[in-house]
């Protein structure tokens, strides 16, 4: 199964932005992931098309199984 990490910020421009994170750590916290989302902001690390990263909005791990059929 993969699982993903999906940190979803408000850009300056009003649109979301998804910054994604291949394979976290299985016992990440919402707290761990608050701080760093915090940290990204605060430090102005990207810079999208939208603008500046602004709000925090949601983070979630997606998962993803693949079954092979053959």
């Amino acid at each position: 199964m993969n699982r993903t990490l999906e940190m979803i910020f408000r850009a300056a421009n009003g649109r979301e932005v998804t910054i994604s994170l291949a394979d976290p750590l299985e016992n990440l916290t919402l707290a761990d992931v608050t701080a760093v989302m915090k940290d990204i902001i605060a430090r102005n690390i990207f810079i999208t098309t939208g603008g500046e990263l602004r709000d925090i909005v949601d983070a979630r791990i997606r998962t993803r199984e693949t079954v092979s059929l053959a």
